[in-house]
């Protein structure tokens, strides 16, 4: 078991995971449960679009930004 500090600097340096589409589906949920008024959903969900984009070629900007209800 890893150490609070283990574990942090860890989470610091391991970067972008390789993602499919459950969890693609699943920080879409998260957004669009997020208040807008509160959060901002539609620039949280362009800034999540543009970080997933990376972690796999077939990620999918436009359904993604669908399934959060961005307009």
């Amino acid at each position: 078991m890893l150490t609070k500090e283990s574990a942090h600097r860890k989470d610091l340096t391991t970067g972008l995971a390789d993602m499919q589409h459950r969890h693609f589906a699943t920080v879409a949920t998260i957004i669009r449960e997020m208040p807008a008024d509160v959060y901002g959903t539609d620039q949280v969900a362009e800034i999540f679009a543009d970080r997933l984009g990376h972690t796999n070629p077939n990620f999918d900007r436009r359904r993604f930004l669908l399934a959060c209800k961005v307009q």
